[in-house]
């Protein structure tokens, strides 16, 4: 894995408390809820930081050093959110559209639905 990648968000997201979720807004919202490391990895996925300083971030949360096995961790959780198309790595930053920035309960219902309208990020029911 490139570690001078970016890494960002393109799934919707949900913060309730401690617990981090992926909205599927083309399935009436279902949640599907995050472990800690995913739930982390989504949190910072803002388009704007490269792998490289995830891991970097991620190491200076342990007082007494990070575990050995951290970059294989990070790689591993960034691995499966691409897999699973939440999360998306380019090569340059990139600016998150509103849909994507925020949580999904800090957006506006109405301005975030003409916005994934527009961008094709959903269809409009027919």
């Amino acid at each position: 894995m490139e570690h001078a990648h970016y890494f960002k968000r393109i799934a919707v997201y949900k913060v309730e408390g401690e617990d981090v979720s992926v909205v599927d807004v083309q399935a009436n919202n279902v949640l599907t809820p995050l472990d800690p490391w995913m739930a982390r990895v989504v949190l910072l996925a803002d388009g704007q930081h490269t792998i490289a300083q995830l891991i970097q971030h991620m190491a200076g949360q342990y007082a007494e050093g990070a575990p050995e096995n951290l970059v294989e961790t990070v790689e591993s959780v960034i691995t499966r959110l691409s897999e699973s198309d939440v999360v998306e790595l380019t090569a340059r930053p990139s600016l998150l559209p509103y849909y994507i920035r925020l949580p999904l309960d800090e957006q506006d219902p109405k301005e975030a639905t003409k916005l994934m309208l527009k961008d094709g990020f959903i269809q409009a029911k027919q």
